[in-house]
């Protein structure tokens, strides 16, 4: 174009230069006058002629200058593009992309897309592809783009560019990667669906599975079973021998398990100590118990971990599909119920699930959901019951007793909700709540006249081992005022069991609080004397299954004498329970007994009943009535 401009100035340039030589008369010589024009001409020309080529320098720089951008983003764009021809050939592709990159190290530009997607996508998925491009829309969806050893995943858009008559010119396939996000939606997947100890299936996957095998199933034939398994003695061994202990005894548990189920089974962790085994579509009754016997006696094989050799057993319930219900709730609830009855047997064999079982099962979950908000809705209730001295006769202090006051359950006495509250944990919460409630309730009666009581709290072993029990204490003396003197804590034997250096440690701590500690329900359970020579008890507490038939019994009159003989021996206070009559009192009072409870002198009552009942108390003392 330049160069047609130039020739056109110069042609114009001779034929004006002639017309001034030969045309024009004037008194200048008309060589000059011709060489006077051509001379101007020719700077008018090259005049113009710059201002044309410096304004196609600019446009030719701000050119390359878009165009560098534009490479710019392409290489540095957070998704991966591709051009591609009609027969989908790659045309352009910004293989600076990391996406790309793996693309770039395994093909070349005379690869085809259908090339690549051949050996890294699906045939479902290429079939779509294809289809998308055929009608002339768009499509999305997920690539794997790389070999084996190495890939990426891409959320992909492949688009269709049409010309003018509207065929295909061109499809355009823009990429971006999402193996990061993937592998942190995988990483979540199995957070959410698997039990990081064992690597196996959890609770909520083994719902979703069992579920989707009733929805797919046909009438005919799609029956199966599920075996709810439970290892006995777990809490035991975990309390004496720690959870590293028990971690892998789970984990060697799982192993045993995976060799004795087929791979269409599922074998799921359900939590904690509990396993399911689901078993395949078509399995009968008599397969079912013989898998049973089986795993029970895997259970049974000794476990060796860290020098120490623990045996165990397993309780299990099965039930059927759809004999015993057409939900998966339903099912494992049942086989739950199933378990636990198993379990109540004894343990170490299996059960299937009968009407009725699962009754037992679905009110312990419901009093769980009740005991959560039993505290907020104001339901729990203190009740006092006297400690009288034999020696004087003299009120000396109450034992706190839990009562729960909920229409919807009757009223469940302590020995139904109590152990709810401590498989639950809740009884965490709930013993925090009674150790504040009967400091402050002490406090109140001392400063309405009544004489320093002190105040016999239960404190189960969860709380103690599980809970904070020593800065509870602490803070329910400081909040109420109450002197740590007057404060007694009632722990059973069940604890000693565990015998840990952390526990004698936190008896240590509450000792040096100024509390004191009363074993209760001595020769119940568990205790030996060298527990009694190893933790600071202050008082021994004998049961009332000793005490109901002192009166009648000699064998009983000779234990309780040996305990409270045993106690003194300690230099420990001896407190009876259960008294009822006088002649009881008298038996107790001959073996030096210091102190007695029981019906004899008044059950446990409300708070608000128990300042009227001591002062009638004080009363008949000073009137010498008894």
């Amino acid at each position: 174009m330049a160069y047609l401009f130039l020739a056109i100035a110069f042609a114009l340039s001779a034929v004006l230069s002639a017309v001034a030589y030969f045309v024009l008369i004037t008194p200048y010589d008309p060589a000059l006058l011709m060489l006077a024009t051509l001379a101007a001409c020719i700077s008018l020309t090259a005049f113009c002629l710059s201002g044309v080529l410096e304004r196609h320098r600019l446009l030719r720089k701000q050119l390359e200058q878009t165009n560098e951008q534009q490479g710019l983003l392409l290489a540095h764009n957070s998704s991966a593009l591709m051009l591609l021809d009609k027969y989908l050939n790659v045309e352009f592709i910004n293989t600076n992309h990391s996406s790309l990159g793996v693309i770039k190290a395994n093909y070349s530009n005379d690869d085809s897309l259908l090339d690549i997607w051949t050996e890294n996508v699906s045939e479902e998925t290429r079939q779509q592809v294809h289809k998308a491009v055929d009608e002339k829309r768009e499509w999305r969806g997920e690539l794997r783009v790389g070999d084996k050893k190495k890939y990426r995943y891409l959320a992909a858009t492949v688009t269709p560019i049409l010309n003018d008559s509207g065929e295909l010119a061109h499809v355009v396939v823009c990429a971006e990667d999402i193996s990061e996000h993937k592998a942190i939606a995988d990483r979540l997947f199995i957070r959410e669906h698997y039990n990081v100890l064992t690597g196996l299936p959890n609770r909520q996957f083994a719902l979703r599975a069992i579920q989707s095998t009733i929805n797919d199933g046909d009438s005919s034939n799609s029956g199966f079973i599920l075996i709810h398994i439970d290892l006995d003695r777990i809490r035991y061994i975990n309390d004496s021998l720690g959870h590293q202990v028990v971690d892998k005894i789970f984990v060697e548990t799982t192993e045993r398990l995976r060799r004795s189920v087929r791979d269409d089974q599922i074998l799921a962790h359900l939590g904690a100590d509990e396993f399911l085994i689901v078993l395949s579509v078509g399995n009968c009754i008599d397969e079912a118990g013989i898998l049973a016997e089986t795993i029970l006696d895997k259970c049974r094989e000794p476990f060796y971990v860290n020098h120490h050799e623990v045996n165990i057993s397993a309780s299990l319930g099965l039930c059927k599909y759809p004999e015993d219900g057409d939900d998966s709730t339903v099912l494992m609830r049942r086989a739950e119920a199933a378990m636990f009855s198993a379990k109540e047997k004894g343990g170490d064999r299996f059960s299937f699930y009968e009407e009725g079982m699962s009754s037992e099962t679905e009110l312990r979950l419901e009093m769980e959901q009740h005991l959560r908000h039993a505290i907020e809705r104001d339901e729990f209730k203190l009740h006092y019951q006297p400690v009288i001295n034999l020696e004087d006769n003299k009120l000396r202090g109450v034992e706190v007793l839990l009562r729960w006051h909920n229409n919807v359950l009757g009223n469940p006495t302590p020995d139904r909700f109590i152990p709810v509250a401590e498989q639950s944990g809740l009884i965490i919460g709930i013993g925090k709540w009674v150790l504040e409630h009967a400091c402050q309730q002490v406090m109140a009666w001392t400063r309405s006249g009544l004489p320093a009581l002190s105040v016999a709290v239960n404190i189960s072993a969860k709380q103690f081992t599980d809970g904070d029990i020593v800065e509870n204490v602490r803070y329910a003396l400081q909040q109420s005022g109450l002197p740590a003197a007057q404060l007694e804590l009632e722990i059973t034997e069940g604890l000693l069991i565990n015998d840990t250096p952390e526990i004698r440690d936190t008896f240590k701590q509450l000792k040096t609080l100024g509390i004191h500690l009363s074993l209760d329900d001595f020769g119940t359970g568990y205790a030996s004397l060298s527990y009694l020579k190893r933790y600071p008890f202050d008082s021994l507490k004998i049961d009332k299954s000793f005490v109901s038939d002192i009166d009648s019994c000699g064998d009983s009159v000779t234990l309780t004498n040996a305990i409270i003989a045993m106690g003194h021996s300690f230099n420990m206070k001896v407190i009876a329970e259960g008294v009822e009559n006088l002649n009881q009192r008298r038996i107790l009072r001959e073996h030096h007994c210091d102190m007695v409870q029981g019906f004899l002198y008044s059950p446990p009552i409300p708070a608000e009943q128990f300042v009227a009942w001591a002062k009638r108390y004080a009363e008949m003392q000073t009137s010498q009535h008894v």
